[in-house]
């Protein structure tokens, strides 16, 4: 929101005075609790005999704070973090100094460009890439300047990490005066420092695995407005698969409060039990022996019986590459170490409620193909499903008992009209098929069986019916044969009566 505020030109400041020092000390305090609980020191310092006061807008001002102390401590894993504050003749500076992991050289020209994340040991690899570059903005509307000075351990020091330095002009002719108010109360709902903060929690971590947070799991906005629940089932059951038990261990907590976990420490085990216990998700590591990752989502997605079951792969390998080569081998999701337990939660939720819809979705079809093949088979008139080609593809069990088809395939069905219509019935289809309209033909099977055939065209084809006439034939042939017995007989009657007047008209004139 700030981005495309800043963007429309849009993003303006309410600068009132604050001293500085102190501002700086109370807001950096917050940020204590968990960095110290991540074996670090946190110092904060400041001039207490300053007093003069540097206009800032809090809300903006607040943001810096927190993304260049949150930075710190994501990039730091021991040692230090200090914050400092620092006046001369016409400027205050904030400068947040860490003994983190530094930052690469290459990168220092690019960390304020928006989405650049820089890859370096830390602990998280959550963000959007946009802080820093927020943050300068922020600094820039303020009219200061920021800039960052950094040593790696690779270069040789043992003094190794960052300092960041933002410098803001004493005085106000370098604001708008329409935005200067002098009479603001000093916020207090650090809103956006909390949200930082909570999060911080989540990432203590050491090497590649994750340690859990003493924090509790939340899932809410900035403002503490919850946004989202988990949908978890108590049923569910999540199968694990992880040759490491620590991290067993670890993920098993984050679910164990939602659902069942099962465990198993390869591919081989995993895939028994997911053939016994049939699990509703399989979160899986892809570096294990016996059977990989990589092997467990084949083997699943082959089976006819698991392969709706979804799959998240874990692996410390976190390039686009190895993503991409996650998702085409059949997994459902592909998360890179290390991970955050909220976002693991997320994932896992989602793909949950999506192999259930898939699920029921194929339950339902099935159950509808069923009806219809009951249907089918019930049905007093035969079926049939011709393709564009004019090949029959398929036909129901009253089809071959009208045609006589028998165990012959579908295919085969013409054999089995009577000469006589074999031309009628090809041309019939045929015209329909080209013209796309739907007709009908009478004619007779081999068997002697009359049939109406009435079909339809559709873009795979043709689908039609053939009703037994067999019997309607018969009575319409005896009706025209009694017709024509009757005819006859009127015929012989009156060739009969004409007889009879001839003679007598002979018998007359012999008298």
């Amino acid at each position: 929101m700030d981005f495309s505020r800043l963007e429309a030109g849009r993003l303006e400041g309410r600068y009132s005075p604050v001293q500085f020092g102190p501002y700086v000390a109370e807001l950096a305090s917050v940020f204590r609790p968990v960095i110290e609980k991540a074996n670090l020191n946190f110092t904060i310092t400041y001039d207490p005999d300053e007093t003069r006061a540097v206009l800032i807008d809090q809300d903006y001002m607040e943001k810096i704070i927190f993304n260049l102390i949150g930075n710190a401590f994501k990039y730091t894993l021991t040692g230090s973090i200090a914050v400092e504050v620092v006046y001369s003749e016409k400027d205050a500076s904030l400068i947040v100094r860490d003994t983190g992991v530094g930052i690469p050289e290459a990168d220092l020209p690019r960390i304020w460009d928006r989405f650049h994340r820089v890859e370096a040991t830390s602990r998280s690899h959550e963000g959007t890439g946009i802080g820093l570059s927020l943050t300068k903005q922020f600094v820039h509307l303020h009219a200061g300047t920021i800039h960052v000075s950094s040593i790696t351990p690779s270069e040789g020091s043992s003094d190794h990490g960052s300092t960041f330095t933002a410098t803001f002009p004493l005085g106000k002719d370098h604001l708008p005066a329409s935005q200067l108010v002098y009479d603001a109360p000093s916020s207090k709902k650090q809103s956006y420092a909390k949200g930082i903060v909570a999060e911080a929690a989540r990432w203590r971590q050491t090497g590649d695995s994750m340690t859990p947070s003493d924090s509790d799991e939340s899932y809410s906005s900035l403002d503490g407005h919850r946004y989202f629940d988990l949908s978890f089932d108590p049923e569910d059951l999540v199968l694990l698969v992880d040759d490491n038990q620590d991290m067993l261990e670890y993920i098993k907590g984050i679910f164990g409060r939602y659902c069942h976990v099962r465990i198993a420490n390869n591919g081989q085990v995993a895939l028994e039990m997911a053939r016994r216990f049939s699990p509703q998700l399989i979160i899986s590591d892809v570096m294990m022996p016996i059977l990989d990752g990589f092997g467990l989502v084949a083997a699943v997605k082959a089976d006819p019986l698991l392969q709706a079951i979804p799959i998240i792969l874990l692996s410390a390998r976190a390039g686009d590459s190895n993503r991409a080569e996650g998702i085409l081998c059949g997994a459902d999701d592909y998360i890179p170490k290390p991970f955050s337990s909220r976002e693991l939660l997320a994932r896992a939720n989602l793909q949950i409620q999506l192999g259930k819809r898939k699920r029921d979705m194929e339950y339902r079809f099935q159950e509808r193909t069923k009806e219809v093949q009951i249907l089918t088979d019930l049905s007093p008139v035969g079926l049939f499903r011709v393709d564009n080609e004019g090949n029959m593809l398929q036909c129901n069990d009253r089809f071959r008992e009208l045609s006589g088809l028998g165990l012959a395939r579908e295919s085969q069905w013409l054999d089995f009209v009577h000469q006589d219509y074999h031309s009628q019935v090809g041309v019939a289809l045929n015209e329909a098929l080209q013209k796309q309209h739907e007709g009908s033909v009478d004619f007779v099977f081999s068997n002697g069986i009359w049939v109406k055939c009435s079909f339809r065209w559709w873009k795979h084809g043709l689908v039609g019916t053939v009703t037994d006439m067999t019997v309607t034939r018969l009575y319409e042939e005896s009706l025209t044969k009694r017709a024509d017995e009757a005819e006859e007989r009127r015929i012989e009657a009156e060739e009969r009566r004409r007889g009879q007047e001839v003679d007598i008209s002979i018998t007359v004139v012999l008298y």
